[in-house]
Parts: C-alpha cells; sequence; structure tokens
C-alpha cells in the first residue's frame, strides 16, 4: 500500500533542502499566473404578433433590417461609419491607438509564448531533479537543471497537455454553438423558437460541463504520470497517457487516496496563501524599487524610439509602459511568485514520489510473484 505520509514528509525535505527547484518553482509559478477571460451578452424583446416584425433589442435601435443577417449587415455598416468619422476627427490619436493596441497584443503573444516554454521547461527540470535527487543524493545546479528541461521531453509534456485540454476545446466550442443558436432566436422574435431554445441550450450546456469537469479531473490525475513517463520513461506523448491509465486502473485505490489528500492540502494551501498575501504584498512595496530599477532601461529606450518614429504627446510612454510593465510586475511580486513556487515545486515533487513508490511496490508484486 502506498504510504502516502511517507511521501509528504520527504517532498516537505525535499523543498527545503534542494533550494535551487526554488528557481524552476519561481519559473512555474510565473508561467501559470494565468488570466480569466469571460464575456457576457443580454438582450431584451418585447412581444409581438407572429406575422409583425420582431421589436429591436435594446442598442440595436439603428438596424433596420427584417431578418438576423439584415441586422447584422446594418450593424457592420453603422460601426464602419463610426470608425470613418473617429479618423476624421481624430487622425493621429485614431493610428496611435491602433499601433498601441497592435504593441499590446504582440508583446501579451510573446509573453504568452515564452512563459509556456519556461513552464514546460520549469516542469521537466524538476521532475528531473526530484527523480535524480532520490536515486543518487545529487543536486545539481541552475545549468544542470535547465538541460533537464531544454530536451525533447519538454516538448513531450506540452503535447500531454495539449491532448489532456481537448475536452475544454471541444466545450467552449459546443457551448459557443449553443450561444449562437440561442441568440440567433432572440433575433428571430419567434416566441416559440426563444423558449425551446433557452431550456434545451441550457440543459445541454450544464449536461456538457458538468461531464467535461468529470473528465477533466479524471485527465488531470492521468497527466501527472504521464508526464512522468514522458520526462523519466522518455516514453511518447499518447504511449503516456495509455500507460498511465493503465497504471491508474491498477493502482486506483493509492492514486485514488492520494488525489483527495492533494485536493486537501490544495484547500489548506490556499487558506495559507491568502493570509500570506498581506505580508507578501508589504515585501512586494520593497521590491517595487528593484522594479522600477530593472523596468527603467526598456522603458527609457522605448520611450525614446517612439519618439522618434514621431510618436506626439504622451503617446511615447504608452508604449513605454506596455514594455516596461512586465519587467517591473515580475521583480515587484517576487515575493508572491517565490511563495507560489513553493507550492508547485512540493506538488511536482509528491506526483514524482508516489510515482516512484507505485513502481517500486508494482516491481516487487511482480518479483513475489515469480517466486
Amino acid at each position: 500500500m502506498l504510504d502516502i505520509q511517507k511521501i509528504l514528509k520527504r517532498s516537505w525535505h525535499i523543498l527545503w533542502n534542494y533550494r535551487m527547484l526554488w528557481v524552476f518553482g519561481f519559473i512555474l509559478a510565473l508561467a501559470m499566473g494565468g488570466n480569466n477571460l469571460g464575456n457576457s451578452s443580454r438582450y431584451t424583446i418585447s412581444d409581438s404578433q407572429r406575422n409583425q416584425p420582431s421589436s429591436i433589442p435594446e442598442g440595436w435601435e439603428g438596424l433596420q433590417g427584417d431578418t438576423f443577417a439584415e441586422k447584422m449587415n446594418d450593424a457592420f455598416q453603422q460601426m464602419q461609419t463610426g470608425i470613418q468619422k473617429l479618423q476624421e476627427q481624430y487622425p493621429v490619436e485614431f493610428h496611435m491607438g491602433i499601433a498601441v493596441a497592435i504593441t499590446f497584443f504582440v508583446v501579451v503573444l510573446l509573453l504568452s509564448i515564452l512563459t509556456a516554454i519556461l513552464r514546460y521547461i520549469a516542469e521537466t527540470a524538476s521532475i528531473r531533479m526530484v527523480d535524480e535527487y532520490e536515486q543518487s543524493g545529487v543536486k545539481v545546479g541552475f545549468r544542470q537543471g535547465w538541460r533537464y528541461g531544454w530536451s525533447r521531453a519538454a516538448w513531450r509534456v506540452f503535447l500531454v497537455n495539449f491532448v489532456v485540454h481537448l475536452p475544454l476545446l471541444v466545450l467552449f466550442v459546443v457551448l459557443g454553438l449553443v450561444g449562437w443558436w440561442i441568440f440567433s432566436a432572440f433575433m428571430g422574435g419567434v416566441e416559440s423558437a426563444i423558449i425551446t431554445s433557452v431550456i434545451a441550450g441550457s440543459g445541454l450546456a450544464f449536461l456538457l460541463i458538468f461531464v467535461t469537469v468529470i473528465l477533466m479531473v479524471v485527465l488531470y490525475v492521468l497527466r501527472n504520470f504521464a508526464w512522468r513517463m514522458n520526462v523519466l520513461e522518455g516514453v511518447g506523448a499518447l504511449e503516456a497517457l495509455r500507460m498511465a491509465w493503465a497504471l491508474v486502473k491498477r493502482q486506483w485505490k493509492s492514486v485514488g487516496l492520494m488525489w483527495l489528500v492533494m485536493i486537501g492540502l490544495k484547500i489548506a494551501w490556499s487558506i495559507a496563501f491568502l493570509i500570506l498575501i498581506f505580508p507578501l504584498l508589504i515585501v512586494s512595496i520593497i521590491t517595487a524599487v528593484g522594479g522600477l530599477v530593472v523596468a527603467i532601461a526598456p522603458t527609457l529606450l522605448t520611450a525614446g524610439v517612439a519618439s522618434l518614429l514621431s510618436a506626439p504627446d504622451y503617446w511615447p510612454w504608452i508604449f513605454a509602459a506596455i514594455i516596461g510593465l512586465p519587467f517591473f510586475f515580475v521583480v515587484a511580486f517576487s515575493p508572491i511568485l517565490l511563495v507560489g513556487g513553493w507550492g508547485q515545486i512540493f506538488q511536482s515533487s509528491v506526483w514524482t514520489l508516489t510515482y516512484r513508490e507505485l513502481k517500486a511496490l508494482e516491481t516487487v508484486a511482480l518479483e513475489v510473484g515469480q517466486n
């Protein structure tokens, strides 16, 4: 049977005695900060007779078409007219605004790609470093740890994560289609179609979300083992998921118990982190000075280049803020990222030791069976 207490104690020991892992934990915390995207729309349609054109939803008063396509065409025409007027009244501000939006989009895109690469490098490195430390007691430095991460295994780790998240992609697509169905029914103005779409669409959305949540819980558990098979066994993404599924089926009691323990620890860690966030924010006031020092060079350089490109007034400083703020935030909030990294490393170590322990148990059981 899996010795969960031993694994937790050993993971705690590794966290505080293998300080180089903190660097990769910091990278993991930085890369997994994440963001929440959401939108909501609300449309109100008054009652109308069956053969009469439906009333225009709030905010669509200028749209004169009778069908959904005509209303959308009118909306695009009005939007185009508004953009043309804005361009004529404020030509410089309009072009600068477009340049700022493009710059912001490019910076966000590049940072997203960079943090994704860093995440899988750090994930791979931490798995290899913990496994090697358990196997031989050797602690490696940053350069060797980076070499562990900068490998084909990191690519396989990425592929496993991509496959695991495919159900979420399918869910978002289906929810988008359901939302479009309901929206089209509202735009059509037929009461029976609106009621049918709302009831059926809401039921379908709830069912899909429920099934996807259950599926993602299972896939996340499989991912924990598949990643270690990618890194430590050198197998491919799909093969690792298949092997992880077989391992979890054989050891479902031990895996399930460890999963429940980790859920409890995550809840406890979340509470502790909320308590720690206030003193960490105070420390961040001090590190913010370092953030200003680090960010000042790219900020001034960007402002200077923007000034040479004939950007008027305060616009160069808007471009400078887009470039300089990421440097500032990383340094200013480094205490929070460091503490968050501790949690990432502890969790990664727990699953690495769990994988090692399960393999050892199966090896012993196989040898006993052969004898």
